[in-house]
């Protein structure tokens, strides 16, 4: 089990504990072990005994659990507290920003059972007699969980781009000869996948390649077969024979409008039985157009023209922006993370550390904002000409302004802002509120503009048009946050930046060193926004703004 999984299940049954009213001390207890072991930057499965118990705040009794965890999978204490919970109940708990308090109140004193009774009894106004849960509060949680109904049994890019990795691993290695490729909303780079889907051209049965390693649910007479996964994900793959490969892939990879358009933009023509999907667009006399673009049909109209940007690559990359270090909230030190990101070839990183406001996250006082600049002097004298600029990524308070006065802001080469708090302002207040900030003469990139958490909270409402304007107006870059379970700003908005003169900074909002390489994620993204190296912040040889 991997550190996130083992963190993971301590955190469930801190929740499962408080929902029956348990022990507060053991309740406390495992809350902090989730929020310890988290963090580690070393799989616990490498640990022994002996360091495991050396963990600060990891007693006995948790050592003990975590290696249960490590032998079997399972833990004694949560598997007791699953069975005296029904599923539905559970499943409550999963619902953002619903905590064990709220359930166990609409659970014993509503008798709600599960999450599309709750719903309805949100619809039927039934939760304001009850204490804590006013008018505002009931909206709230019928909004989350429309939302979380909606999200339900997707994947985010990096969960659903390890799976399709494994199965085609295993595909590749029982099938001599085969051709594997994921299709669909994976190989689009979608930032959310529905399906995980898989092509094999092979002229044989598939079925023995899963013996031992998955699940074959059902076969279909058309050659795709479903299967699950032991972590329960389920995988639809589609065989066909070798030669007719690359029409299948290009069939499977497109949304439905953009195929559909292709095929009637090219009357009498016969796209089948063609071996490489390069053959398919050739056949059509249209450039290959990329599977990223392949959302809508306007970049067919694009392609016919010779319109098609030359999108960004990982390469391009030159440095790495919105980098958290223990000087705040993050795994490694300051010069950890810059020793790693010259050792990965970037000719430079940009230092953000959380503002003095996020407390929760170990924000920066002043003091402790110079004493960082003091430290990054030196190392930037030390690793020259690699090179560590001095930012922070400052908190937008309620108002719009920045965290710190001007004469501290001033100090920085840069300043990212963005919004961590009250993420429930109508959209004009959000609105306001961001276009104030942008407007302070020492932002230099709006973060994380929307504030979403993919699968889990929508983004703030916004006006673009307002935000876009005022970017452009002050010269301010826009955040492309690469975390996968952020991607905000949204790709489909990334071309009206372009259009606009705003440039797109991908930056890794990392808090380990780790983190760094989620920068992948948001370049798969930014070309589905048509986003070039030209158009980017952080792909230039050095930091630059207006």
């Amino acid at each position: 089990m991997s550190n996130k999984e083992i963190a993971s299940a301590f955190d469930e049954l801190a929740n499962l504990l408080e929902l029956h009213e348990d022990n507060a001390f053991k309740i406390r207890s495992y809350r902090n072990a989730y929020l310890t072991l988290r963090k580690l930057d070393r799989p616990l499965s490498g640990f022994s005994d002996a360091e495991i118990k050396e963990i600060k705040g990891i007693g006995p009794a948790i050592s003990g659990k975590i290696r249960e965890l490590l032998a079997a999978g399972k833990m004694h204490a949560l598997e007791e507290a699953r069975a005296q919970t029904p599923a539905g109940v559970a499943e409550m708990l999963q619902v953002n920003g619903f905590g064990p308090k709220k359930v166990r109140v609409v659970w014993k004193e509503m008798g709600i059972g599960n999450i599309g009774e709750l719903w309805y009894a949100c619809h039927e106004n039934r939760l304001v007699g009850y204490k804590g849960f006013g008018l505002k509060t009931q909206e709230d949680l019928k909004r989350r969980l429309e939302y979380y109904l909606r999200s339900k049994d997707q994947l985010h890019c990096d969960a659903a781009e390890e799976e399709a990795d494994f199965v085609c691993a295993i595909l590749t290695g029982n099938l001599a000869g085969a051709f594997v490729s994921p299709v669909g909303a994976l190989r689009r780079r979608c930032p959310v996948v529905e399906q995980l889907e898989i092509l094999v051209g092979y002229n044989g049965d598939l079925a023995p390649a899963f013996d031992g390693q998955a699940v074959v649910l059902d076969k279909e007479e058309n050659g795709v077969y479903h299967i699950r996964l032991e972590n329960n994900t389920p995988v639809r793959i589609h065989r066909c024979l070798v030669e007719t490969f690359g029409s299948k892939l290009f069939e499977l990879t497109g949304t439905a409008a953009f195929v559909d358009a292709f095929v009637r933009a090219a009357p009498g023509l016969q796209f089948k039985g063609l071996r490489t999907e390069q053959e398919v667009f050739e056949k059509a006399g249209l450039p290959y157009v990329m599977p990223e673009l392949r959302d809508t049909p306007a970049s067919l109209e694009r392609a016919r023209s010779g319109q098609m940007p030359e999108l960004i690559t990982e390469p391009d990359i030159r440095g790495v922006l919105h980098v958290h270090t223990t000087w705040s909230d993050g795994l490694h030190s300051l010069r950890d993370m810059c020793a790693y990101a010259r050792e990965l070839g970037y000719a430079y990183i940009g230092i953000t550390d959380h503002s003095q406001s996020a407390f929760y996250a170990n924000g920066l006082k002043p003091d402790r904002v110079l004493a960082q600049m003091d430290e990054i002097e030196a190392l930037n004298a030390e690793m020259a000409p690699f090179r560590i600029y001095k930012g922070i990524e400052s908190d937008i308070l309620n108002d719009g302004a920045l965290d710190y006065p001007d004469n501290l802001l001033e100090k920085f080469d840069f300043v990212i802002a963005s919004v961590h708090s009250n993420l429930k302002m109508n959209r004009e207040k959000a609105t306001e509120r961001l276009v104030r900030a942008i407007e302070n003469p020492y932002t230099r990139i709006l973060g994380h503009p929307t504030g979403r958490l993919l699968l889990s909270r929508e983004g703030y409402p916004l006006d673009w048009d307002a935000v876009f304007d005022a970017c452009a107006r002050h010269r301010v870059a826009i955040e492309l946050n690469a975390n996968p379970y952020r991607l905000d700003i949204d790709w489909t908005l990334i071309p009206e930046a372009i259009r606009r003169g705003i440039p797109i900074s991908i930056n890794p909002d990392a808090h380990s060193k780790e983190g760094i390489h989620d920068i992948r994620y948001g370049v798969q993204v930014a070309r589905k926004g048509e986003l070039t190296a030209a158009d980017c912040l952080n792909a230039a040889e050095a930091l630059a703004f207006g």
